[in-house]
């Protein structure tokens, strides 16, 4: 979210930029001049100049002057002066949530240009911080609410997401946002039981989106039980109906009768994958080895080919393809695939 600072309209100021520039020259201490003036120049992108109005006075700034300094620092990509005059203000007035949301923002920019790890990962602590003081001061400020969020799930930081989602929750109500992450990142990170649980209720809430579908699946599958594995085929077969264009759901439907070493099938589904997605590495890879195993090396062959140049990784696999080829006296072909595979990086 973009945190807009106020800007006030030049149809307010009486004077023109010759006549402030003329006060300010008698009597240089004039803040209420170099506030007007400074708000004309960040009309005109003049931030050099806002700095020079403006940072010297900081002690006699109110809000709208710290507000126009620091979105001149920001523009000037100077992020550690737009912290420190932000927290000057924060200071002063720390019941304010808004000067708290502004320092949070500058943290996280000035993280974004930093390359040092350890003040990268320090900054984006200070920022946090910030951002979990406005909630305690608004409990329902919502963009504070989903910059945190982004900030803990850019961080992979995720039982801190997990905990703020269901406080997001009781807070907002059971959004269908808020559930669709929740069943993500338990289904990735092996909490089963929640997993199935959220995504379940996510798809209650949204049935027309379809990656909570997989996820369900993944999940079903992991409790490794019979009755689950079969309600996880069913629903593979389900969703893939329902999102004909979703290449991750083809592809998950697809992977899911490959592990039962049904190719014919999952060949279907991950020719659907690869329509939805003509350049997705993971389904021309399952492509490619669905069509191997079920006799059809020549035709696996270019799907090997389009898989490695989206993932490299993919060569181990390519080479061992290769390999059963030539033992099996397909010499020829076999020679392709190792050629291409050789070719893989």
């Amino acid at each position: 979210m973009a945190f807009v600072y106020l800007i006030f309209s030049l149809m307010a100021f009486a004077q023109t930029d010759a006549q402030l520039e003329k006060l300010i020259a008698s009597n240089p201490d004039n803040v209420h001049a170099r506030l007007r003036l400074a708000e004309i120049r960040l009309s005109q992108n003049k931030f050099k100049e806002v700095v020079e109005l403006l940072n010297p006075y900081t002690d006699q700034l109110k809000g709208d002057g710290i507000r126009a300094l620091a979105f001149a620092y920001s523009n000037l990509k100077d992020h550690a002066n737009e912290v420190r005059v932000l927290t000057m203000m924060a200071n002063r007035d720390e019941e304010n949530y808004e000067w708290h949301m502004l320092l949070a923002h500058a943290y996280l920019k000035q993280a974004n240009l930093t390359t040092d790890l350890e003040r990268h990962e320090s900054l984006i602590t200070s920022g946090i911080q910030r951002l979990r003081r406005v909630l305690k001061l608004q409990p329902r400020y919502k963009p504070a609410f989903d910059l945190l969020l982004k900030t803990f799930l850019q961080q992979k930081t995720h039982n801190e997401a997990r905990e703020l989602l269901l406080e997001g929750i009781k807070h907002f109500g059971e959004r269908p946002e808020l559930y669709r992450e929740l069943c993500r990142i338990d289904s990735n990170d092996g909490f089963i039981v929640q997993a199935i649980e959220n995504c379940s209720k996510s798809i209650e809430l949204s049935p027309n989106y379809p990656d909570h579908y997989v996820y369900l699946i993944q999940s079903l599958l992991d409790k490794k039980d019979q009755k689950d594995d079969v309600k996880a085929e069913r629903l593979a077969v389900k969703a893939a109906k329902m999102f004909p264009k979703s290449e991750f759901v083809q592809w998950a439907a697809g992977t899911l009768f490959f592990r039962k070493k049904n190719y014919a099938v999952s060949s279907r589904y991950f020719k659907a994958a690869v329509k939805a997605k003509s350049d997705s590495a993971r389904s021309h890879f399952g492509l490619a080895q669905s069509l191997y195993e079920s006799g059809n090396e020549a035709q696996a062959l270019n799907h090997f080919i389009a898989a490695c140049k989206g993932d490299p990784t993919v060569g181990d696999t390519f080479h061992t393809a290769a390999s059963r080829l030539k033992q099996k006296g397909n010499k020829e072909l076999g020679s392709k695939y190792s050629v291409a595979a050789h070719n893989c990086r």
